[in-house]
């Protein structure tokens, strides 16, 4: 048998609608599909306020760009903290002939560490680039583009002035 909407659900639509209560919410509340809620309300001469959702849309919209704003702003801080490492010195720690406990700074970190260091600042960069792609459309995407490219180019041109064949682990 088919349920019909009654007298009852009107009020209780006049009700909830009087609350305040969106049209998604209602038709949850009172176990009605949309349709049948929007066309009783239609039919009782209530409207839902199409202003108020798009406020919150836009407000929603605002919420996440500053969130993506504070991923990219953590990430960046991130890539150039891995970028320092692998440019900098690095302690090598390890063991003589005899066992006893070396340690030696050299300039640069092995080429394992310098290849993390630089794959790191990678993933990074590739996050802030997603993120940017997000908020900036087309324009923002080829910009942030031609930085990562040179960003990798700086990484290739430090691998290479390692040395040797250490370079070729970086795809240089």
């Amino acid at each position: 048998m088919a349920r019909t909407f009654s007298a009852d659900d009107e009020e209780r639509l006049r009700q909830l609608h009087a609350d305040g209560l969106p049209r998604n919410r209602i038709a949850e509340e009172m176990g009605w599909a949309l349709g049948t809620i929007s066309n009783h309300a239609r039919r009782l001469g209530l409207s839902f306020d199409r202003e108020a959702t798009r406020a919150a849309t836009d407000a929603r919209q605002a919420d996440l760009t500053a969130l993506r704003q504070r991923e990219i702003e953590g990430a960046l801080e991130l890539a150039q903290e891995a970028r320092e490492r692998a440019l900098s010195r690095y302690e090598l720690t390890g063991f003589d002939h005899l066992g006893n406990i070396v340690t030696r700074t050299v300039r640069r970190p092995p080429a394992r560490e310098f290849k993390d260091f630089t794959t790191a600042h990678s993933s990074a960069m590739s996050t802030v680039l997603k993120l940017h792609q997000a908020d900036a459309g087309d324009e923002g995407r080829e910009n942030a583009k031609g930085l990562l490219k040179t960003l990798g180019e700086a990484m290739t041109a430090a691998a290479r002035e390692l040395g040797g064949d250490d370079a070729d682990e970086y795809g240089s």
